[in-house]
């Protein structure tokens, strides 16, 4: 709900990155996708976040295909989302997966 600039609710999209392929016959490992993280900020509001991020879409990088010179993919880059102290995350049903703790306790 909006009251004013007051916002009590944002829903956002949120994507962990895919895997790399690997290179079977070498025995490669394609590198792990990337971890959509959610950081707690002191001085962070949800219509801070929601006038930062308009899209309100957070999708993480995909990790590298494994080839002949580098046999195990690197990581995909992980995304982080800053979000203000004492909020719960919930996933589409409602159900709360997470309360983020805060990042460094002087930001």
């Amino acid at each position: 709900m909006e009251y004013g600039n007051f916002i009590d609710n944002l829903r956002l999209f949120t994507r962990g990155g895919s895997g790399g392929m690997g290179y079977p016959r070498l025995g490669g490992e394609g590198g792990k996708g990337g971890d959509v993280w959610v950081v707690a900020h002191k001085k962070m509001t949800l219509k801070q976040l929601k006038d930062k991020y308009p899209q309100k879409r957070f999708v993480a990088g995909e990790g590298a295909n494994s080839r002949v010179n580098a046999l195990k993919g690197s990581k995909g880059k992980d995304c982080e989302i800053p979000v203000p102290v004492g909020i719960s995350v919930t996933d589409e049903n409602g159900k709360i997966i997470d309360s983020p703790m805060l990042e460094n306790p002087l930001c």
